[in-house]
């Protein structure tokens, strides 16, 4: 029986992915634009949950210890979020935040002794339900450790590796599910999620390797079902996609993944987005901190040309990887501190509001010079080339919402869109353009290191959405080989760039590489340009092709 339903169920899938395939090619008008008070509403995604006055901040643990207590976590944060877990990174400047507010941070117990899971559990008995746990072997066992967390959103137990239970058995918990009997397959994930899929959320889902250390605790307060499915199982594939076929309509999938283009367009596929998120570490207690509306947008008006001048946006990419904002976000503070001006553009994902508020804060005060706009592809990572008009009117009203609620008016998309004919490419951005608060758009045009679109721009509804023109990523996908030669060359490209204020090819999108290109690179790379080569804001440049340019799609 398994084995007919595991292949019906791949046979369905294939049926699905090829009628997707078939109705993201056929163009349709978009539909009317969400109103005002609609966006507003869609925003607000997760259940929002109280802090408690105290926090008790956990410290020293082994990984084994710290995966516990994630499962508590969650728990206690169900009620009022209570445990922080200090993994380093940028925890001093959270648990800053949490003192601003007022908490009350303990470091250790009465006895002077830090906090570990057996103090942890004794004191936050109450939420674990009827004192028990469900037992799993370990924490480098994906399908292990996500069904226990599974079994910990359900049933309220405490999800207990192998390594620890000894520590819960001393304080008299009772086991009351093992996992540890047999191999954990894609059918036991199936039955479980089959009979328990009205306890999980419909409008989210975890996708999360064993090593990614994050999210779980989020997931147990959320109320998320958690899964991983690895590219080359397809059965494994084929109950994911059943788990995207069951979301509603333009669902964030929080974690990550093998191989990165076959997951954004399996998930963008059946509508949905990404939020690279695998090492976000204590969602469930950030984002309970709120400073009300945080606006990242910069009211950017088209600037006084000089018809003389060249003018490009510097965009530092991959702001949609929420924990690499929530994790410190070092690119973005090291360029602050090296004293320049020039207003470089951070994408930013929308969305990092639902999970830490105090990131988007910190971000905002410290912009200097610089701005903000929407990571790939607008809410979240995903294909826009892969959607049905159904599922891009659904993933562009979430973008038009995230958008409104941050102030950011300008979008980043990231696709293989060349592919295309032009005219259904056009039709899609329709999608994004027929909302008032979207100026126009950034494109990411792959597989070139996002420069594949060599600076065209497509105008739809008389907005703007330019190309890459040039991509500062190295290719060897390697930072240390990045070198001052290297770096003179692009800008020499650059500064051949001809000056036409009337023309597109007077505007250029320079795209950075955070993971090759850092802000030092960035700094001695600006400092080659010539001085009729001006960097202005992305919203900047949206706004002066728009005023400038004639509206038709060209190419420099």
């Amino acid at each position: 029986m398994d084995i007919f339903r595991i292949f019906m169920s791949l046979i369905m899938s294939f049926v699905m992915l090829i009628s997707n395939g078939i109705t993201a090619l056929l163009p349709a008008d978009a539909p009317e634009a969400k109103s005002e008070a609609e966006l507003t509403e869609m925003a607000d995604i997760f259940d929002k949950h109280e802090l408690n006055d105290v926090i008790y901040v956990v410290s020293g643990l082994s990984k084994d210890e710290y995966t516990a207590v994630q499962s508590l976590q969650g728990l206690v944060s169900r009620d009022k979020a209570s445990i922080f877990i200090n993994y380093g990174h940028s925890s001093s400047a959270e648990l800053a935040e949490f003192a601003k507010k007022g908490c009350i941070l303990l470091y250790t117990d009465e006895n002077g002794a830090k906090w570990n899971l057996e103090s942890l559990v004794t004191r936050f008995a109450e939420y674990i339900n009827n004192n028990s746990y469900v037992l799993y072997t370990s924490v480098d066992v994906t399908e292990q450790i996500n069904m226990a967390f599974n079994y910990t959103t359900v049933y309220g137990c405490l999800a207990v590796p192998e390594a620890v239970e000894d520590t819960v058995k001393s304080l008299g918990m009772t086991k009351a599910y093992d996992l540890t009997e047999k191999e954990i397959t894609v059918s036991d994930q199936r039955a479980f999620y089959e009979e328990h899929k009205d306890e999980f959320r419909k409008d989210s889902l975890v996708h999360l390797y064993a090593e990614g250390s994050g999210l779980r605790d989020f997931a147990v307060q959320q109320k998320i079902f958690i899964t991983f499915a690895k590219d080359e199982d397809y059965v494994a594939r084929a109950f994911r996609e059943e788990l995207l076929t069951d979301l509603e309509p333009a669902s964030p999938v929080l974690g990550w993944c093998q191989y990165e283009v076959k997951f954004t367009e399996a998930v963008s596929a059946f509508g949905h987005y990404v939020i690279p998120s695998d090492h976000s570490f204590n969602m469930s207690i950030l984002n309970t901190l709120d400073y009300g509306t945080t606006d990242l947008g910069s009211e950017a008006q088209a600037p006084e040309l000089d018809p003389d001048k060249h003018y490009i946006a510097i965009v530092y990419s991959d702001g949609d990887n929420a924990q690499w904002i929530s994790n410190g976000y070092r690119e973005f503070y090291t360029w602050q501190s090296c004293g320049l001006d020039t207003p470089v553009t951070w994408t930013f994902a929308p969305l990092m509001d639902e999970f830490s508020p105090v990131a988007v804060k910190n971000a905002s005060e410290n912009r200097g010079s610089c701005s903000f706009i929407t990571g790939p592809s607008g809410a979240g990572y995903a294909r826009i080339s892969k959607m049905s008009a159904d599922e891009l009117a659904a993933f562009s009203d979430m973008t038009a919402a995230t958008m409104l609620r941050t102030g950011m008016t300008t979008v980043t998309l990231l696709d293989e869109p060349l592919s295309l004919p032009g005219f259904v490419f056009e039709n899609k951005l329709s999608y994004f353009a027929r909302y008032d608060n979207i100026n126009g758009g950034i494109l990411q045009i792959d597989p070139e290191r996002y420069e594949g679109g060599k600076g065209k721009v497509f105008f739809v509804d008389d907005k703007p959405f330019v190309s890459v023109r040039l991509s500062l990523w190295h290719p060897s996908g390697n930072a240390s080989e990045v070198t001052t030669e290297w770096l003179d060359e692009q800008a020499a490209v650059v500064n051949s760039f001809s000056a036409d204020i009337n023309s597109i090819s007077g505007y250029s999108v320079i795209n950075v590489h955070p993971w090759t290109v850092g802000p030092d690179d960035l700094a001695y790379f600006v400092s080659q340009l010539d001085s009729d080569i001006e960097v202005i804001s992305a919203d900047e440049l949206i706004s002066a092709v728009t005023k400038n340019v004639p509206h038709e799609t060209a190419k420099p």
